[in-house]
């Protein structure tokens, strides 16, 4: 009893500090972006009417409307406890609620991101664990020039390329579209192939220099040369022991990247045209609709916080040492 007492208040007070950062940051992120949204120049009732001849009348009816004749502090109230209570308002543009328009978008950017992830990893660990076993040699150096290319080479590059190669000389993929996976998913994997690589492979070049390094950092720890000196065989040693370790700054950077990934769809869902999360948000952009943008990068934040709270997570299984502190 005496080793499990303290563990669930430790564990409990940690869940509480992640809840409370959870709360902080979405509120940091939802009063930004009302502020930036509205500091942008633009009227979304000119933008929306696509008219130079509205009357001041008409004008003021349309801005009563939407509450946009309000003061800016008065607005930001309201919205922000519809927020609080799951309202994230009405599109000013098509009068849809927020929540089914996001609804509608994240699935195709969470896809996206899922498989943009599987082939970075599916990349990056063996390639990075090879360049670590061959440190200076050629091949290590093949495979950094690879992985330096992937972290500077734009991601629109690597699509145009990717088309250029699957689409236009192989003519195996569509240029871009989209199709529901419940719909067709044989369609759905070839629309997301190009676009998944193309992130996937900018994915795969950070992950890749990690890999690497903190792989030859653990090769040279004492623990492997003991086991080493027992006879152990290098791919155990490698695999078993080094690479086990390894994971533990992989996977720090496996989840930033997993956040980054969300705003790099945007560029590669304009490309290939695909109907997720990025897109809404710069269709919505461009046209001042105030609740979608603001309802669709909340969600992209909360994703990104949850994805944070699961890296807490992995480190837990991955290094004992995470757990063992949680019972002190």
């Amino acid at each position: 009893m005496t080793g499990k007492g303290p563990v669930l208040p430790a564990f409990a007070r940690s869940a509480g500090r992640r809840l409370f950062d959870l709360a902080v940051v979405m509120l940091s992120v939802a009063t930004v972006v009302f502020v930036l949204l509205r500091v942008v120049p633009g009227d979304p009732v000119l933008i929306l009417g696509g008219l130079d001849v509205l009357d001041r009348e008409v004008i003021a009816r349309a801005r009563e409307s939407m509450g946009l004749d309000r003061p800016v502090a008065e607005q930001y109230a309201v919205w922000l406890g519809n927020m609080l209570r799951g309202d994230l308002g009405l599109s000013l543009r098509s009068g849809i609620p927020v929540t089914e328009l996001v609804g509608r978008a994240l699935p195709p950017t969470l896809q996206l991101g899922a498989m943009a992830l599987l082939i970075g990893v599916a990349i990056s660990v063996p390639l990075g664990v090879a360049a670590a076993r061959r440190a200076g040699s050629p091949a290590d150096m093949g495979i950094t020039t690879f992985a330096i290319l992937g972290i500077s080479t734009p991601p629109f590059v690597i699509a145009l390329g990717l088309i250029y190669l699957f689409a236009v000389h192989l003519r195996l993929l569509p240029v871009a579209g989209y199709v529901a996976f419940a719909d067709d998913p044989l369609g759905n994997l070839r629309t997301m192939a190009m676009p998944a690589l193309t992130l996937g492979l900018v994915t795969a070049g950070v992950l890749v220099r990690i890999m690497r390094r903190s792989v030859i950092d653990e090769l040279g720890e004492d623990y492997v040369r003991s086991a080493r000196a027992k006879g152990v065989s290098e791919t155990r040693v490698v695999y078993r022991h080094a690479a086990r370790n390894a994971a533990i700054p992989y996977v720090t950077i496996l989840g930033i990247e997993a956040g980054v990934l969300l705003s790099g769809a945007i560029i590669t869902e304009t490309i290939f045209a695909i109907p997720g999360l990025g897109r809404l948000m710069i269709d919505n952009i461009n046209q001042r609709d105030y609740p979608v943008v603001q309802g669709a990068v909340l969600v992209v934040a909360l994703i990104y916080v949850l994805i944070n709270a699961g890296v807490d997570g992995l480190y837990r299984i991955l290094d004992p040492r995470v757990r063992a502190g949680e019972g002190q």
